[in-house]
């Protein structure tokens, strides 16, 4: 049996997108016999004891960077993954200096479909690793069949070469307890009222400035808008809230911490995603499982992954996000029924599912190289 390789580095920063995602991998990996004799996690630094299972079978190999951090994975990793047979990459890049056998985990074509939501510097920097390591892997996987018909477009890679495996949602998402949800409520400071809550990193793409906009159209004094999620480009959303005479009623919290997900999504009354482009999106998922109604907008992989269990805008304008909440909002059968199919959906999604497919692939490619 082979030698099982993963670039661990983003266990180590904060826990959110690739890092969800990998440690949800690594925990269900865990409870299965692999079809691999060895796994060996890598990382530059010792990986914090709660991101994994308190009963694993990996390997974890703290490997020092020798010069610049964003120099590790090229050459440090891939110095020390010379030992492996395939090398699982679960955050869009093979290292340059690895010429072993690779499956890489591409998530989205973002920097490709929305170029102008990116600093230069970052697109100078990361289209061309992500291109390079899309055509150096033998298997890109990614999050949905959008994103896969995306990446075949936009790097020129046969279907073959690109596999869709879902994401999951944990059960910690379903039949949330009253008494935590009081307590989630308690430390975020959110009351009594009415929340309409958005959950993810706060990009430009998702369009937090004209949400603000639309909830300041919203006749519901009673409602509150919460933001959780890095600002990561500083965008001034408590300035535009302040200036449009919200900002008692726009809460912005920063990162928070996956303890306190479920029971935020499942305080809430309704879910707003208005993001322009998501390789899967599953915040949507995970209100859903919640028993949270969605609105979010049929783009990209959205439509695919609600599966008609949201309501679907066109576009997110003001107008539209504005009259998609006082909708759901003000029309108590409808955000039942949405409640309800959403619950439903979700359950197409698990993490147990993502891992067989993802492990299995793997190790399909570490066989065809032996």
């Amino acid at each position: 049996m082979a030698h099982l390789g993963v670039d661990a580095e983003r266990l180590t920063g904060t826990r959110a997108g690739v890092a969800r995602y990998l440690s949800a991998l690594l925990a269900e990996w865990a409870k299965v016999e692999l079809p691999f004799e060895r796994v060996t996690l890598y990382s530059p630094r010792a990986i914090p004891p709660d991101v994994l299972p308190a009963q694993h079978p990996y390997a974890v190999r703290v490997v020092p960077p020798r010069g610049p951090r964003r120099a590790w994975a090229h050459w440090t990793l891939a110095r020390a993954a010379r030992e492996v047979d395939v090398l699982f990459c679960p955050s869009y890049v093979v290292p340059l200096a690895y010429r072993g056998a690779a499956v890489v985990t591409i998530h989205d074509t973002i920097h490709e479909t929305m170029p102008e939501t990116f600093p230069r510097r970052t697109l100078w920097t990361r289209r061309p690793l992500y291109r390079l390591s899309a055509r150096r892997a033998d298997l890109v996987l990614t999050d949905s069949e959008s994103s896969k018909r995306d990446l075949e477009s936009a790097y020129g890679l046969p279907g073959s070469r690109v596999l869709a495996v879902p994401l999951g949602v944990g059960d910690e998402f379903r039949d949330v307890a009253p008494d935590e949800r009081r307590r989630v409520r308690d430390h975020h400071g959110l009351g009594g009222s009415t929340v309409v809550l958005f959950v993810g990193k706060l990009s430009r793409r998702r369009n937090l400035p004209t949400l603000i906009r639309a909830f300041a159209e919203l006749a519901r004094p009673d409602a509150l808008l919460v933001l959780a999620g890095d600002n990561h480009l500083d965008l001034p959303l408590d300035a535009l809230a302040a200036e449009l005479g919200i900002a008692e009623r726009v809460r912005t919290l920063g990162h928070v911490p996956d303890a306190d997900l479920p029971a935020l999504f499942a305080t809430a009354s309704l879910f707003v995603y208005p993001s322009s482009y998501e390789g899967f999106g599953l915040p949507v998922v995970e209100a859903m499982a919640a028993g949270t109604a969605v609105l979010t907008v049929d783009n990209s992989s959205l439509g695919e992954v609600a599966g008609g269990a949201a309501l679907l805008l066109p576009e997110a304008t003001v107008e539209s996000l504005a009259e998609g909440m006082a909708r759901v909002l003000g029309d108590e059968p409808l955000r039942r029924e949405l409640e309800r199919r959403g619950e439903e959906r979700s359950r197409a999604f698990s993490w147990s599912e993502t891992a067989r497919l993802t492990i299995a692939a793997v190790a399909r490619v570490a066989e065809a190289r032996s």
